[in-house]
Parts: structure tokens; C-alpha cells; sequence
């Protein structure tokens, strides 16, 4: 059966290492048994990303771009992402997710799908906490950081397999991540911030997802930009998850799947 991958990158000021990561993901498709797209959400960056995105469109007919006209943040990046993904792509169809600071390795994309057909899975999540996973280049306050995310989500958003909550780099099945939209009335992320993969999570918790990790190695030493997360203010975004999921009544009776 064939399918389409499509490589969802949300980018905002990337681009001095865009081009680097679009080279790596052409190099993809031929490792890849279904054809590939390209789609680039734009988070209205001000360096150069939308020229480097107009003159790679011009030549490659699998790469899609949609530009915000403003910076509006990532979790609206993802929101514009998976509305487009599945409004123009079938159910059996994958989406990859994937940080467009060339800090995730591309390579892991054809396990990613490898695993999540193999085991009929809903998501796969490529991972620091699974066997083989590791952090490269990354400060020890940002290690504890992610440590302390994972025990707060398995605590109050306990997925089976799941241990990393918070990496961008993953595998959804399109049929999956569209009844999860449509299950929920209004936005299906409402965090303006890096603590929305962690929402995309822990509305995912609700809902039985079948869910599996592989190992990532994180190569943050290849990042050459300063990071755009504010440590303090994921955290109180994800104390708010609680208010906004875990203890929601009308999505925990109503819209639960």
C-alpha cells in the first residue's frame, strides 16, 4: 500500500542551517518506499528563511510553504500544520514532525515509519529516554529540565511507551491526528510555546493513543542559533496543562475518544 510521508518543519529565523536540512532531506527519498513532501510552516521569521523558501519551491515540487505574516509562536505553527496536513492528505498517510534547526537527524525518518507500520501504531516519538537515545551539546540545567518534564507527564499523563513528552521529532498517522482534532471543539493546541508538544501529549493520554518510542540522538551542537525556549515560562506552561486537560470536565466527559 502506498502512502505519503510528508516532513511537517516549523521554522521560524532558520535560515542559516535551512538549506543544510532540506539538502539532508532530499537525500531521504530514496531510502523512503512511499513518495515524500515537504512542508514548511514559517512562523513569520525576519532573516531570510521565505527567500530560501521561495528559491527551493521554485525547483522542488514536493515542498510546500505557508508563512504567517507575524511571529505567532509554535503552538500556532502546529496548529497551521496539522490543519493543512489533514485537510489534503488521507488518513493512512503520515506526518513526520521534526525541529528545522538541524538538530534532529533526518536519518531516523525510515525507522520512524518502519515502526509505526510494523507495529500499527498511532505515533512514534523519536527519543531521548528510550534504549540508545542520548543528548549531545546540551547545558545540565536543560538536561534536568527535560528529566523533570518527563516524570511531571508521567505522573498526570500516563502514556504506555511513551517517556519523552516534549521532543518535536515524531510520527503521527494522519487518521489519528484528524479524529483527534475533530474530537475537540476549538483549537486543538491552545499553548502559544514550546509546552505545546507536551499538550499535543497529554490530549493524545486522553484518548488510548497507541504510541511507541526510537532512540534519538539529540544533536544540539549543531544548533547555531541562541534556543528560543524560555525555561521558566514552559514550566508554568505546563502546570497550566493541568487546568487546561487534566482537569477539564467538559474534554474529560465530552470529548474524550
Amino acid at each position: 500500500m502506498e502512502r505519503n510521508v510528508i516532513i511537517g518543519l516549523p521554522a521560524y529565523n532558520e535560515g542559516s542551517v535551512l538549506p543544510i536540512l532540506l539538502l539532508k532531506l532530499e537525500s531521504l527519498r530514496s531510502k523512503l518506499d512511499d513518495p515524500m513532501h515537504i512542508l514548511v510552516i514559517n512562523d513569520g521569521s525576519t532573516d531570510d528563511t521565505l527567500a530560501i523558501l521561495r528559491e527551493y519551491g521554485a525547483c522542488c515540487v514536493d515542498l510546500k510553504s505557508i508563512t504567517h505574516p507575524t511571529n505567532r509562536g509554535l503552538g500556532e505553527a502546529m496548529n497551521t500544520m496539522f490543519r493543512y496536513v489533514v485537510n489534503h492528505y488521507d488518513k493512512e498517510d503520515l506526518l513526520i514532525t521534526l525541529d528545522a534547526d538541524n538538530t534532529h537527524s533526518p536519518a531516523i525518518i525510515p525507522d520512524l515509519v518502519k515502526k509505526l507500520i510494523h507495529e500499527q501504531l498511532d505515533m512514534v516519538i523519536a527519543s531521548r529516554f528510550t534504549a540508545g537515545g542520548k543528548e549531545l551539546g546540551l547545558a545540565m540545567h536543560r538536561k534536568l529540565f527535560s528529566r523533570g518534564a518527563k516524570l511531571f507527564f508521567k505522573l498526570f499523563f500516563p502514556i504506555d511507551n511513551v517517556n519523552d513528552y516534549s521532543c518535536g521529532f515524531r510520527c503521527y498517522r494522519v487518521g489519528f491526528l484528524s479524529k483527534a482534532m475533530s474530537s475537540y471543539d476549538g483549537p486543538f493546541i491552545t499553548s502559544a510555546g514550546f509546552e505545546c508538544m507536551a499538550e499535543i501529549m497529554a490530549r493524545f493520554s486522553k484518548m488510548g493513543v497507541k504510541a511507541g518510542e526510537y532512540p534519538l540522538i539529540l544533536e544540539y551542537h549543531l544548533k547555531e542559533s541562541k534556543s528560543k525556549m524560555k525555561i521558566w515560562k514552559t514550566i508554568i506552561g505546563y502546570f497550566m496543562l493541568l487546568k487546561k486537560v487534566k482537569f477539564d470536565k467538559k474534554w474529560n466527559k465530552e470529548h474524550a475518544v
